[in-house]
């Protein structure tokens, strides 16, 4: 889409919900959809709270929005959520990042409990989006802004809460989808099936998955796979019982296991129409992730409390296998198989935490909580400063560490009327490998008048560097052939990375049927961990890197300062009984206030919109249609011949998905969609990751 089409598209975007927002005064109070601004939220306080009164902004997909736009992972979830920006590499992994923040800095959740992944400062959560089923998904709630008074390290940009269903009854959910993208470049299935059921005390849920999909070559013939594809098997289980007192005991079980590859054939000329050399590149890279949970739960009219213990444990192995045969006056020789590259990760996230919230008075609510975490990780990729490669070379490093967290925070939710809430938390972090914090956080909602209300935070963030910020000692081969690749170094002098963050917003109600939000944002970071090319190679220091050259050495840093700030806008309204509209607008000014440059991979303005069609009718057509324009995006197109060279561009581009669906009969609905229907394709090394146009078929049974 051109500059001029998409100026456009936005303008009339932004006219179009500003006429509907600002003529919906006189129209009639009808109930919105399942989602409304009295949906009660526990993330942004930890405490039942809804949307309409804390002070957080927040953002609720609900089950209905999942139905309707048949979300099948978290991934498709986040599509057309205001001020977040999910975006894949070229390797197929996708990561979400909130106003700007660094992917590392949103913390995702499972009913409140955090992921192991791989902790990488530029990968935190890949992959993570594309794990998370929907299947047994009640709502996602999305914090904007930063939330580290509460939960710590990993939430200096928001927080994504995947809240999921508490059984009730006992039902089956069987779907199946198949999709493909455009010209059959590459095409894949998802199967799954979900069962609960309650009976008596107890109750149950088992969500089991099959995905997988083929290959998206590049269409300049190369033979070059862009993207990671094979098999993803998740499954998960839970065991619920409710005590006679009203306490309630679960047990949670979950693995997720994939088989990814990644192929790539080459002919190098040797002596021409003579001898020629074929390679076969494969690239395998089988994860793992298996988790473990209990927690004990409990209310009365005094306090609500909660004990959990869990465990995450994440395992990568990564290998680089190359076949290679001569060819001779047209006589192929045997295929020779190379040393393969062998990479292993192994991360466990160990936590114990619990929570107490005393109903003080009417007034006065006071949440008090701590949390025990200890990280670990091993594999190749970590060395240590003390550890010795003697006799060895640089990629056979391997070695372990791990650090352990404590933390207590305190909350109060003080009304000392019907028009004020006042909220302040504090919370205490110790490390073991770095010094105590103190964090705090003060947010208010103020009731203007019935249809007004102004909210206002200011608070700290505080994030310490990762295992693999500390020891990396990693070798990322090159991305084109016959470039350099770069071997990145951590550094055990890394600064803990800190923020202050300020917000200002106003949220106005015409009745039930519109709401509108206006806000302002800043976030000060200093120390933001990042790396840089040193300059230097790896043949400049064989004592350090045996055996490897040819690689660029990129270190870890802190940039001593960057600064996140802007405006939001984003509103809500239906038309009719049938008919929901909602937009947003975000202007983001992201910038590394020491080089005085804009950070990369983050649009200057973002828009969204979205339009549903919802019948009572369920033999009716239910449509959905939705679109993220993102304007100024900024990021790192390297130059392909050094890889050290970096240039940064920036582009406009426009996603927009639709979506159909219908019920056969009372159990069986069938759907089909587009994703992606301007045909966007921008996936290489450096680039947004998107492959192009996508369509999706599939059907639901539900008994």
């Amino acid at each position: 889409m051109q500059k001029k089409e998409l100026s456009k598209l936005v303008l009339t975007t932004l006219l179009t919900g500003s006429v509907l927002w600002g003529g919906t005064a006189f129209a009639a109070e009808e109930n919105l959809q399942e989602f409304s601004l009295d949906t009660m939220v526990v993330t942004a306080t930890r405490t039942a709270m809804t949307v309409k009164e804390t002070p957080s902004t927040v953002e609720i997909v609900d089950s209905k929005k999942l139905e309707q736009t048949q979300a099948k992972t978290l991934h498709d979830a986040l599509k057309g959520a205001l001020g977040v920006n999910v975006f894949n590499d070229f390797q197929g992994r996708s990561n979400v990042s909130i106003r700007g923040s660094e992917s590392r800095h949103v913390l995702i959740m499972v009913d409140g409990k955090r992921l192991g992944g791989e902790a990488a400062y530029n990968s935190a959560n890949a992959w993570d989006v594309d794990r998370i089923r929907m299947e047994d998904v009640e709502r996602v709630e999305i914090i904007r802004g930063p939330a580290g008074a509460l939960y710590g390290s990993d939430a200096m940009g928001g927080v994504i809460n995947v809240i999921t269903k508490t059984p009730d009854k006992t039902t089956a959910d069987i779907n199946y989808e198949y999709g493909w993208y455009e010209d059959g470049k590459g095409a894949g299935y998802k199967g799954n099936l979900y069962l609960q059921g309650a009976e008596g005390n107890y109750s149950y849920k088992i969500n089991a998955g099959l995905n997988k999909n083929r290959p998206y070559l590049d269409p300049k013939g190369s033979g070059d796979s862009m993207n990671f594809y094979g098999k993803q098997q998740p499954l998960s289980l839970n065991v619920g019982y409710k005590f006679d007192n009203g306490n309630e005991l679960s047990v949670d079980f979950s693995k997720i296991k994939e088989e990814n590859q990644k192929s790539t054939t080459s002919t190098t000329v040797m002596v021409p129409g003579k001898v020629w050399q074929d390679k076969v590149q494969t690239i395998y890279n089988d994860n793992k992730r298996t988790d473990y949970a209990i927690t004990y739960k409990g209310s009365d009219d005094k306090q609500d409390w909660m004990f959990r213990a869990y465990k995450s444990v994440f395992d990568k192995n990564y290998k680089n296998q190359n076949n290679t045969r001569m060819t001779m006056r047209g006589k192929p020789g045997a295929w020779i198989l190379q040393d393969p590259k062998i990479d292993t990760v192994k991360r466990t996230l160990s936590v114990i935490e619990g929570k107490d919230t005393f109903n003080l008075s009417d007034k006065n609510k006071l949440t008090a909580g701590f949390e025990y975490r200890k990280d670990e990780s091993e594999g190749t990729r970590l060395k240590k400063p003390n550890t010795s490669l003697s006799g060895s070379s640089a990629r056979d490093a391997f070695d372990k560490a791990d650090i352990n967290y404590m933390a207590a925070y305190v909350q109060d939710e003080f009304r000392p009327n019907d028009k004020w809430l006042i909220i302040p938390s504090v919370r205490f972090d110790h490390s073991d490998q770095f010094s105590n914090k103190l964090t705090s956080n003060l947010a208010a909602t103020y009731n203007a008048a019935d249809d007004v209300r102004i909210k206002a935070a200011i608070g700290q963030g505080y994030k310490t560097p990762t295992v693999n910020d500390l020891y990396i000692f990693w070798e990322m081969y090159a991305a084109n052939r016959g470039s350099k690749g770069q071997f990145y170094v951590g550094n055990p002098d890394l600064k803990p990375e800190k923020s202050l963050s300020y917000e200002l917003s106003v949220e106005k109600d015409w009745g039930d049927r519109s709401t509108v939000h206006l806000g302002l944002f800043r976030n000060e970071v200093k120390d933001l961990i990042s790396t840089r090319w040193t300059g230097e190679d790896t043949e400049q220091h064989p004592d350090i890197y045996p055996g490897v050259t040819g690689d660029m050495i990129m270190a870890y840093e802190n940039i001593p300062e960057a600064t996140l700030q802007g405006v939001e806008l984003y509103g809500s309204h239906r038309i009719g009984k049938d008919i929901y509209l909602n937009a947003g607008y975000t202007f983001l000014d992201a910038k590394d206030k020491t080089a005085g440059t804009r950070l990369k991979d983050r649009a200057k303005h973002q828009v969204t919109f979205g339009v549903s069609y919802q019948p009572e009718n369920i033999y009716a057509w239910d449509l959905s249609f939705d679109l993220v324009s993102n304007i100024g995006y900024y990021f790192n197109n390297g130059d392909k011949s050094t890889m050290g060279n970096f240039v940064y561009e920036t582009k406009d581009f426009t996603i927009a998905n639709i979506m159909a669906s219908r019920h056969l009969n009372k159990d069986t609905k069938i759907y089909l969609g587009i994703d992606n229907i301007s045909n966007h394709q921008n996936f290489g090394p450096y680039s947004d990751g998107n492959l192009g146009r996508l369509y999706r078929v599939g059907m639901e049974y539900k008994f």
